[in-house]
C-alpha cells in the first residue's frame, strides 16, 4: 500500500511533524487515541430556548432587588478538569451585592453582553454601565454591586484555577 504525499512528508519530518499534523487535523495524539476534537459552537438559539428558573442568594452574592429574580443558563463547554467553562446566560432584571466578609466572586470571568445593560460598581464607588457589544472581566475576589438596568443576556467564560 502506497503512502499519500502528506503521510510521506510526515514520516520524513519525524515525530514532531506527526504531532503537528495531528493538531492541524484536530486529532488527539494521546496513547494511540485518534478521537477527533471538534470546534464547539456557541448557539444563541440554545440561550433563547433556555428556561428561566428562580435565583436565590449564594455565599458570594446576595440578591438585593428584582421582582421574582430568575436566570436561564446554557453550559456550552467545560474543560476536562472543570476549571474552564463557557456558558450563555439570561437574567430577569435584578441587582446583586457581591460583598461579604467571608466570600467574594469565586472565579475569573470574562463577560460579553448580548442584550440589556448592567451597571457594575466597585467598592471604591467607581462604576460603569455595560451594554450590547461590551466586554469586561470580573476577576476572582471582586467585591461590589451588579445592578441590571434591564433584563440581560451574556456570554461568559470563566476560569477557576485555585478556586475552592
Amino acid at each position: 500500500m502506497r503512502n499519500s504525499p502528506t503521510e510521506t512528508k510526515a514520516m520524513k519530518l519525524g515525530r514532531g511533524a506527526v504531532f503537528l499534523f495531528s493538531i492541524l487535523l484536530g486529532m488527539s495524539t494521546h496513547a494511540g487515541d485518534r478521537s477527533i476534537v471538534k470546534i464547539v459552537d456557541i448557539d444563541r438559539a440554545k440561550l433563547d430556548a433556555a428556561e428561566l428558573t428562580a435565583l436565590s442568594d449564594l455565599p458570594f452574592m446576595k440578591i438585593t432587588d428584582g421582582e421574582n429574580p430568575s436566570a436561564g443558563v446554557t453550559e456550552d463547554f467545560e474543560s476536562a478538569d472543570g476549571k474552564f467553562i463557557v456558558e450563555q446566560a439570561a437574567y430577569s432584571e435584578l441587582s446583586l451585592t457581591i460583598v461579604s466578609t467571608a466570600e467574594a466572586w469565586p472565579v475569573d470571568e470574562f463577560m460579553y453582553i448580548l442584550e440589556g445593560q448592567v451597571e457594575i460598581t466597585n467598592l471604591d464607588g467607581t462604576s460603569k454601565v455595560y451594554g450590547p457589544g461590551d466586554a469586561f472581566v470580573m476577576p476572582r475576589g471582586f467585591r461590589g454591586t451588579w445592578r441590571q438596568l434591564s433584563p440581560l443576556k451574556k456570554i461568559a467564560v470563566s476560569y477557576s484555577a485555585g478556586a475552592e
